[in-house]
């Protein structure tokens, strides 16, 4: 009886989230190795794409995991971090000079008992050494999932509007760390063991997530991992509609006005058709003369005549047609007027206005500035910093 209320427990909150993620894992564990795939990930706010290893047996004081994390969030940031014993994050960043969402990529690690180095397109871009590295030393399986953590100041502002989100992975390649005898990577240290091409499931090797975790928004099931067209497709969906299907049609999330412009973001990707027709814009008592779709495709920018931004407008938008052919429904929303900075800028990072500095505060569609993530550190407020007049800033 304690067995079946201890499974009876564990299981009634495992598939009681709203939304619906997916995870692909490996049944065979690893220690050391070159890890590569080819991906395209959801540009979608609130959400992540991720290629990593992870140690699964143990507590917090074994943890071992090398994460490559895309955050939708961004359109030029590629988030890598070694998690070491005592859950111990060591995060850094790489910049690209594209949009990770806009198309494939290669990315992929090399693990061994001294480094870590992470790669994009084939070139090294990052790599950590130390102490902390040489603790990576227990067995990982090799994973990929979607998910939406419940920390916006991470991933970004959740929105329900951007479901259904797909994150596309074309291949996954290991091999071996073999010093002195490979042919493959860095100083030809590793042999290449096996690439998969994702066209298809193979259970010899691979398996789907059913499970969630603490600070997960969403659980991992079977169905939102799919295989079509030569591709793997993890999607994060609703509870009402799993799996490689999107039948609702794209909505603006926020629209932000200036004097003689107007830019207009979308909850996905858009037809440029459609989206560059201004007749499909209407602001009362504006007139609308041009629409452009910028390169995310979810962007729109109108150009229009005279703004007074101390009233308040709706735009409304028709027509709009996403990549899956599904047709908005009109749709209204109130458009944000910008507020112009006086430069130079100054911000009190971390704190509150204070002596001619501007109060710090987290970015959004609705301010002109501000942080997208960080860590917030408390200091004492008679702390002396030496050479300024400024402590309270400083």
């Amino acid at each position: 009886m304690k067995n079946l209320l201890f499974l009876l427990l564990f299981s009634l909150p495992l598939f009681a989230k709203s939304y619906k993620g997916a995870e692909y894992r490996t049944k065979e564990a690893f220690t050391y190795g070159r890890f590569e795939t080819r991906m395209k990930p959801a540009g979608k706010e609130g959400m992540l794409a991720s290629f990593f290893t992870y140690h699964e047996l143990g507590d917090g004081s074994y943890w071992n995991e090398i994460d490559i994390e895309i955050l939708g969030r961004y359109t030029n940031d590629v988030q890598f971090n070694p998690i070491t014993k005592g859950q111990v994050n060591h995060v850094s960043h790489a910049l690209t000079a594209f949009n990770p969402a806009l198309d494939y990529h290669d990315y992929g690690f090399e693990w061994t008992p001294d480094y870590v180095a992470w790669f994009i397109d084939g070139k090294e871009v990052h790599r950590q050494t130390g102490d902390h590295i040489k603790t990576l030393d227990l067995p990982q399986k090799l994973m990929m999932n979607v998910w939406n953590p419940d920390q916006p100041n991470w991933v970004g502002a959740w929105s329900d509007k951007i479901l259904p989100a797909f994150s596309y992975y074309d291949r996954v390649k290991y091999s071996a760390y073999t010093p002195g005898t490979g042919s493959y990577g860095t100083d030809n240290n590793f042999s290449v063991l096996w690439t998969d091409e994702l066209d298809s499931f193979d259970t010899t090797r691979w398996e789907k997530g059913v499970h969630t975790f603490s600070g997960n928004n969403c659980d991992f099931i079977q169905e939102n991992v799919i295989f079509e067209n030569g591709k793997m497709i993890l999607a994060l969906t609703d509870n009402i509609t799993p799996g490689f299907k999107d039948v609702k049609g794209p909505a603006p999330i926020w629209a932000r006005a200036e004097k003689n412009r107007v830019t207009l973001f979308f909850s996905e990707e858009i037809n440029a058709v459609n989206g560059s027709n201004k007749a499909n814009y209407s602001i009362p008592g504006i007139a609308v003369q041009s629409a452009k779709v910028k390169d995310d495709n979810r962007t729109v920018e109108l150009r229009t005549s005279d703004i007074n931004l101390s009233s308040t407008y709706n735009i409304i938008v028709l027509n709009q047609k996403d990549i899956f052919g599904n047709t908005s429904s009109p749709a209204a929303i109130t458009m944000q007027n910008a507020a112009p900075l006086l430069f130079p800028l100054r911000v009190n990072i971390g704190g509150g206005e204070v002596s001619g500095f501007l109060a710090d505060q987290e970015f959004s569609a609705k301010v002109e500035y501000g942080f997208l993530s960080g860590t917030v550190r408390t200091y004492p407020p008679d702390i002396v910093v030496a050479d300024s007049n400024g402590d309270s800033v400083y």
